[in-house]
């Protein structure tokens, strides 16, 4: 589970485990009804009944044993860790600088991909251009006049080298530069 809180000043919280209290409570009272149905059934003299009850009386006691022991153990541990601190790190301009890189970087690539599909034939999607791509191994040469990048097509099916080849083809009709130069995508074939 994750627990996120957005603040214009530091902030103090606390996360709670365990059994609850009022969990705890009834089981409690469970078991001591089902104590009382078991000396009901004692004194009314039901034989298959008090079995069942008797059964039913151990496990709900197996159950609230447990529930106290975890409960003792967490409590143990929590007071263990000491007392709560401020995370210093989490302050409210760091996390707006975070989210607002983030929502940058997706409009870019949002913006790169509509770019690069306008000058496709095929429909493709961002995971299978970045997949293409930046998931697999290359090469980069910059000389004084371009940058070239070569992409391996090692181990690729015939569709996705196609889908390549044709993202390749885009990349370079869009124009772009790096640092003032053109930048040219290659597909680097070796052999099997």
């Amino acid at each position: 589970m994750t627990v996120r809180w957005l603040t214009q000043m530091p902030c103090f919280s606390w996360v709670s485990f365990g059994e609850d209290k009022d969990k705890l409570d009834k089981k409690a009272e469970a078991v001591k009804a089902q104590q009382d149905k078991v000396a009901e059934a004692t004194s009314k003299g039901h034989g298959k009944r008090l079995e069942q009850r008797k059964r039913n009386l151990v496990t709900l006691e197996q159950e609230l044993k447990e529930a106290k022991a975890k409960q003792a153990q967490r409590s143990e541990q929590a007071s263990a860790l000491g007392p709560a601190g401020q995370r210093a790190d989490r302050d409210f301009r760091k996390q707006t600088i975070m989210t607002i890189r983030t929502l940058l970087l997706e409009n870019m690539l949002r913006a790169f991909m509509v770019v690069l599909l306008a000058t496709l034939q095929t429909k493709v999607s961002l995971q299978q251009v970045l997949g293409l791509i930046f998931e697999r191994s290359g090469a980069r040469m910059e000389t004084p006049s371009q940058v070239v990048y070569w992409v391996n097509t090692t181990g690729l099916s015939l569709s996705n080298r196609r889908l390549l080849s044709e993202v390749v083809e885009g990349l370079c009709a869009i124009d772009l530069q790096d640092q003032g130069k053109p930048v040219h995508v290659r597909l680097k074939d070796l052999p099997p």
